[in-house]
This record gives C-alpha cells, sequence and structure tokens, in this order.
C-alpha cells in the first residue's frame, strides 16, 4: 500500500510506506516501541516492536468500513497534494522549540523558504522567491485571507494550533488556484478527539530581548461514551514590549495578541462533519525612527549606524502602530460513498480588519489613516476517487470577496471579487513509478470602486479567465531513495493591491503605487497591464538510509509579466517624508536550489545542514530584482545525553546560521543624490547597499519528564548568542534599524490525559 501511515505515539515520529508498501524508521533507541499502522478504509493496527529488529517486518491491514477521523487527517498527505512535489514539514518536536513565534519567523528554518520582514515582529513565508499574493496559507484547510494587501501584512494564525506546518515548494495551482502560484503552507491541527478521555496541554514561553510572556492552554475531549463526537477548545495570550539590538533600543516594536480558537465534531460509520471558530487579534508597533520628518532626516537614518529616535524600554504601543482582527469560521463535511470515493464539502468565510495609525496631533492620534473590512466566502466541494492502479480528484471551487475602505483613505480600493474554478488530477501507479497530471480552469470578475487625483468616482469592472496545467512523476529506486519531477504551467491576474494601491503604508514606512498609475494619474485601462504566466520545473531526489538522511531540490521558473515593487522616488507628503514603491511588470526568470542533510555520526552526536540560493534576474530589462533573498547557509550539531534519573530526550543543539551578502542587489542611490540620476527609464536601484555577510550562533537545550498521563518539556534557547550586529536585507525597515541582539527564551509544555 502507497501512503500508509507509520507512527510511533510517544516519540512523535513516523513515515509513510513508498511505492511497494516499504517503510523505514531509522535513529530508533533500544527497546520495545508501540507502533500505530492506519490507511483509509482499512482497520488500524497497534503492535510493539523491539528494536533492534532481526528481520524484515510485515504489517497486514484488514479492510474496514470504518472511517477513523485521524486516518482521514494522515490521508489527505496524500490526497491534498502531489506525490511529486517536493515537501517540508515542521514536526511537533520542532514546533515545540519555536512556540511563541510568528508562523512566518518559524518557517524560515525550512530548506528554500525564507523571511520577508517588517521590522522585529511582522514577518512573511518566501518559497523559491515569491511570496504574498504567490503563496497560498491553509489554516486548517482554509486558504487565508489578508496577508495578500503588502509585505508588512503578515499571516493571521496563531501557531499554537498546529500539530504540523507543511511546506510544498512549488506550484500547486491545479488543486488551489493561482494562490498557489509559488507554494503552499499548511497549517495542520491535531484531528479531533474521540474518546471519553479529556487531554491537553498547557504552554508557556518568556523572552528575554523584548521581556515577552507567552501562555497558550488547549483542551479537548469527547461527548459521552458513543465516541461520535469530539471537541477542542484553544487560547494564546501574547504580550511584548521593545525589541533591542546590541547596541540600541528599537523603540515603539511592542506588540499584543489574543487568540482564541474552538472546533466541534461528529463522526460516524460513513460519514464526518467539523465546524471550526477562530479569532487573532494583534496590536503591533512601528518601529519609530522609520517615520521620517524630511529629506535629511531619511537620509541620516539611511546613511547613519543608529536611528535617528531612540527611546527607553515600554511596553506601551504607540503610533505609528497596526492592529489586525482576523475571524474565522469553516464548517468541513465528507461522505464516503460505496463504489465511487469521498466525497468532501468545506465552506469557509472570514471577516479580516485591519488599521493602520500614524503619528498625529491631539484626538486624531487615535484615528486610524487606514481602515479595511475585508469579507471573503469559499464554497469547495472535492469528489477523491481510488480505484485499481489509479486515484485522482475533481473538485469545483467558488469564492466571493468585498473589500471596504471604511475611512476612504483612497490608500487601497473597495471592491467585490467573484470567482469560480475547477480542476481534475489523476495519479497512477506503474511498477516503481508514479505519475500525475492535472488541469485546473478559473474564471474571476472583478468590481472596483477608487477616487482619482481629481476626487472622480471610477468604477471600472474587469473579467479574467486563466489556467493551470501540471505534470510530474516519481521514480522510488528502493523504500528509502525516491527522485520527483514535477513541471507546471500557471497564470494569475495582478491582485487589488498591486493594480490600485496609491498611498502610504504606514506599518511599511513607504508609499506605494499600482500597475494602474501612470505618471500619477489613475488608468482604468487593462490594456497596458498582463496576466503572470509561470512555467516552473521543480526535481527533488530524497534518501533516507540507516544514518545518513538528504534531500536536494533544483527550482527554475521562467515568469512572464511578472509583477514586482520597485524603489522609484523619495515624496514628502503631510505624514512625513518616504521612500516611494512602483508595481511593475517584467519578464523574470527565478532558478536556484536547496539542499538539507542530516547525519548520525554517533549514537549521541548527529550533523545537519542546510543551503538555499535563488538566482532572479529582470530578462526586459536586463538588470537584476529588488528583494531577493541572499543565499543561507546553516550548520548545527546536536548531543543527546543519556537519561537522567525521571528525565528523557535530553539534548543541547548548537546552531551556525550564515547569510551571505547578496551580490546580485541593485545599484545604490541615496535618497539625497536622486535629482542627480534619471530613474525615469525605469533603472532599478535601492535606497542602500546590501548588507554585509553575517554569521550567528544559537544554542538550545531541551528536556522531557514523562510520568502516568502526563509529560513536562523544558526547551532553553539562545538567539544570537554572540549578540552580533547586523542587518538583514529581506527586512524592509533594514533603512533604518540593526536586526536584534541576544534573545534568551525559556518554554514549556505541560501535556495531560486523563480518562473521565
Amino acid at each position: 500500500m502507497v501512503g500508509a501511515t507509520i507512527w510511533i505515539n510517544a516519540l512523535n515520529r513516523g513515515t509513510t510506506s513508498a511505492l511497494e508498501g516499504d517503510f523505514i524508521l531509522n535513529d530508533l533507541c533500544a527497546g520495545n516501541h508501540a507502533i500505530r499502522v492506519s490507511y483509509l478504509g482499512y482497520e488500524e493496527q497497534h503492535l510493539t516492536v523491539r528494536v533492534p529488529v532481526s528481520k524484515n517486518l510485515i504489517i497486514k491491514l484488514k479492510p474496514s468500513t470504518k472511517v477513523l477521523h485521524d486516518l482521514v487527517v494522515e490521508g489527505e498527505h496524500v490526497q491534498k497534494h502531489g506525490l511529486s512535489q517536493s515537501l517540508s514539514i515542521v514536526s511537533v518536536d520542532e514546533l515545540k522549540a519555536r512556540k511563541g513565534k510568528p508562523l512566518g519567523e518559524i518557517l524560515r528554518h525550512v530548506p528554500g523558504v525564507t523571511t520577508m520582514m517588517t521590522g522585529p515582529g511582522i514577518f512573511k513565508p518566501v518559497i523559491h522567491g515569491l511570496h504574498s499574493q504567490r503563496i497560498l496559507i491553509l489554516n486548517n484547510g482554509i486558504r487565508q485571507e489578508g496577508q495578500q494587501w503588502g509585505v508588512e501584512h503578515a499571516p493571521e494564525i496563531d501557531p499554537y494550533i498546529a500539530v504540523e506546518v507543511e511546506v510544498v515548494k512549488g506550484a500547486e495551482t491545479v488543486r488551489y488556484g493561482s494562490d498557489a502560484l509559488g507554494g503552499v503552507i499548511m497549517v495542520n491541527p491535531p484531528s479531533l478527539p474521540h474518546s471519553d478521555a479529556i487531554g491537553g496541554e498547557f504552554n508557556t514561553a518568556i523572552s528575554s530581548n523584548n521581556r515577552m510572556g507567552v501562555f497558550s492552554a488547549l483542551v479537548e475531549g469527547g461527548l459521552g461514551k458513543t465516541k461520535d463526537f469530539g471537541w477542542r477548545v484553544q487560547g494564546t495570550v501574547k504580550k511584548g514590549g521593545d525589541f533591542h539590538t546590541p547596541d540600541y533600543n528599537l523603540s515603539n516594536t511592542g506588540m499584543e495578541e489574543l487568540n482564541f480558537s474552538g472546533a466541534l465534531g461528529l463522526k460516524r460509520k460513513d460519514h464526518e462533519i467539523e465546524v471550526f471558530i477562530s479569532t487573532f487579534n494583534t496590536a503591533i508597533g512601528i518601529l519609530r525612527s522609520a517615520h521620517t520628518g524630511n529629506l535629511t532626516d531619511l537620509q541620516n537614518s539611511i546613511q547613519k549606524k543608529r536611528p535617528w529616535y531612540i527611546g527607553d524600554f515600554t511596553y506601551a504601543i504607540e503610533n505609528p502602530r497596526q492592529q489586525t482582527n482576523h475571524h474565522l469560521v469553516k464548517v468541513d463535511a465528507n461522505k464516503i460513498i460505496n463504489g465511487i470515493g469521498k466525497l468532501s464539502f468545506r465552506y469557509g468565510g472570514q471577516l479580516n480588519q485591519r488599521k493602520e495609525y500614524d503619528i498625529r496631533r491631539g484626538a486624531r492620534n487615535n484615528t486610524p489613516a487606514l481602515s479595511l473590512d475585508l469579507y471573503s466566502h469559499v464554497l469547495d466541494l472535492t469528489l477523491d476517487h481510488t480505484h485499481a492502479e489509479w486515484t485522482g480528484s475533481v473538485g469545483l471551487n467558488g469564492t466571493w470577496k468585498q473589500n471596504d475602505n471604511v475611512l476612504s483613505t483612497g490608500i487601497l480600493p473597495d471592491y467585490q471579487q467573484r470567482s469560480a474554478g475547477i480542476f481534475f488530477i489523476e495519479k497512477r501507479k506503474l511498477n516503481k513509478w508514479l505519475l500525475e497530471a492535472g488541469v485546473r480552469m478559473d474564471y474571476q470578475h472583478l468590481d472596483v470602486a477608487v477616487f482619482d487625483q481629481q476626487n472622480n468616482l471610477l468604477k471600472p469592472s474587469y473579467n479574467f479567465y486563466f489556467a493551470s496545467a501540471s505534470l510530474g512523476s516519481s521514480v522510488y529506486f528502493n523504500p528509502g531513495s525516491r527522485l520527483s519531477l514535477s513541471t507546471s504551467v500557471s497564470s494569475r491576474p495582478p491582485h487589488s493591491s498591486e493594480l490600485f494601491s496609491q498611498g502610504l503604508h504606514h506599518s511599511a514606512a513607504a508609499i506605494e503605487e499600482g500597475l494602474m498609475i501612470s505618471n500619477g494619474e489613475w488608468n482604468d485601462d487593462l490594456k497596458n497591464v498582463n496576466k503572470e504566466v509561470s512555467y516552473k520545473a521543480v526535481s527533488t531526489y530524497q534518501y533516507a538510509g540507516d544514518q545518513l538522511t538528504f534531500e536536494v531540490t533544483a527550482h527554475l521558473n521562467y515568469i512572464n509579466n511578472y509583477v514586482y515593487l520597485r524603489p522609484y522616488e523619495t515624496r514628502l507628503d503631510i505624514r512625513g517624508y518616504f521612500p516611494v514603491f512602483h508595481y511593475r511588470q517584467t519578464d523574470a526568470l527565478l532558478a536556484g536550489g536547496d539542499a538539507s542533510v542530516n547525519w548520525l555520526l554517533t549514537e549521541r552526536w548527529t550533523y545537519a545542514t542546510s543551503v538555499s540560493y535563488l538566482y532572479a534576474a529582470n530578462l526586459t530589462q536586463h538588470d537584476r530584482l529588488p528583494m531577493v533573498a541572499p543565499p543561507m547557509i546553516d550548520n548545527e550539531i546536536t548531543y543527546t545525553l543519556p537519561a537522567l534519573h525521571n528525565w528523557r530526550n535530553l539534548y543541547v543543539k548548537a546552531s551556525f546560521p550564515l547569510g551571505l551578502k547578496q551580490t546580485r542587489a541593485p545599484e545604490t542611490i541615496y535618497p539625497a543624490d536622486l535629482d542627480s540620476h534619471d530613474t525615469s527609464d525605469g533603472k532599478l536601484f535601492d535606497f542602500m547597499p546590501s548588507p554585509s555577510a553575517y554569521l550567528l550562533m544559537d544554542l538550545e537545550i531541551g528536556a522531557q519528564f514523562p510520568w502516568t498521563n502526563r509529560d513536562l518539556t523544558i526547551i532553553l534557547t539562545a538567539e544570537n548568542l554572540l549578540n552580533t550586529s547586523y542587518r538583514n536585507y529581506m527586512n524592509r525597515l533594514r533603512y533604518f534599524a540593526d536586526e536584534t541582539g541576544r534573545n534568551f527564551t525559556l518554554r514549556m509544555t505541560y501535556t495531560f490525559h486523563s480518562h473521565k
């Protein structure tokens, strides 16, 4: 069986079976291990295996008409993304070591994934050079709406709800549409329990750099003895003050967060239904020194090593600041239809409210300069089928969005968007090969309401038709060795923010203007705006041996009419003096590779490394592209200690992240020198040189204390242990300040499981 799940509960580790049902689990300690084996449509197997194993283990599964909830979730790994795609998983153990961090910061440890930052508190994931409108984030199966408006709009997701996070580093546009042109990030909560037991966990974390405290609690269980119902409630509270660099305080960079989620599910023999709700609420201060009042202050901020404004540490969040509220409701239902497959229905409703506050006088200081309400509704209907050597899916998708610019600031437009899509995917097992192909067709209608510079109301309407197709294959040389290749062609229309942005984005301390603005004037004719068309190929080789595991991925992406944000000029308006960026289109080439290695040197010592490299070129102008991540190398060494009394899983890990200088950055033109340079021809430049390379040292110590049905995990981390001063090229606020300095974090997780 291909894709059966083999899981060791006590270790939170597992794998899936390969082409002929083969599987390997490496690096297990000697002794007895309880193993759970599951596969959709078959009875779950529980067995105890003694390690070392002297002969091959053969596990036979019996067909069953029961549909256990956890089987459905784990089976999604095969059904919900292509077998030929490059997939990385942030495991339970990795999440424990990073709990309390934003989702984007957690993901930057995945090879091929970087982050685009806006100061020390806002992180957006970047996959192979693509982000925002081209990266789809699935929050418990629902596409996250709201992060597309700009690089300073981070995903509004509480990572504490997740048991794992998956990253698909390849175009998944066939299943999910144009939002997934660059890849997919799946935030997966644990499956709901269906038993008469109560369980859960409590998490707490305290950090030294910004004196932050986090507390999160999760409680779950069943209803009655029928085992039909399962429920879960979860909440998180977070508060931190100003971050600081090795040399100075980053004034007004505090944050507050209050989140809640709940789920209720019903599971029967051949069908199930689940309702999930969540609310995410955060306030984030924006670096005070990023807002300048004149050209001299802006020039000094960029050229000098210290910000123009440095205040004392405080928990207070003053203007400029950002406040975000994201509310989600999901209804998920599926039914097994004998002889046909599984029919799934999913509805997701979201309200994303975003307010940005500028520095103002008097009572107007509490009046938002930008206020948005984005409503969205999504309906998905999918049929997954299996027949002999064939598996596949057919699906329909419908989306309705409405954005209301509450205060009519004109920075972002009011609009209504209605879209629909249909897709077909088929996969076939053939000897040692797995083959797959898919096609998708989409339609989008957009109604926009904007004011031009003469305050005339414009109401243009647009229709977009676009399609995607993919072809992929995987060949298993043996159970521990696989080569996969995925090719795709996909297209997408520019997002409303790319078309119509006009004005100051306070969180990014920058003025942005969209594709529909030419020489400062609105243009409602799309004749000069084209759809992006991506031609992408991704190839991955994976090897898992007894002591050595590695993965190598190469990717090539040629994009016609690539939309990017480029520096244009500086400008004084009533709110201050800011850099100006224009959205423009070009033909682009993005190519590169990433690799990861895990080597068990001895029984106690493990070495791991990861490397990422991306080459980007502006083919139309024979130039470079701005904001492209430089090469990154991360080395880590782990020593596992023997058990000490009742303490288990003791380890010490040292990491050495190396960020190289981006040597392919555009030329530098400082704000004070712009008048002497002609930039009207669209020549690329940046307001500041690319930062120098940097080498950091991180340290992590962890241990686990299990007893009866409870478990306590303690992890102490030290980031930037040597307190190195540096700047990150992917930080939009690198013009104004260094990155954060040394940070100690103590994390504790208490889990429990008790019968009623």
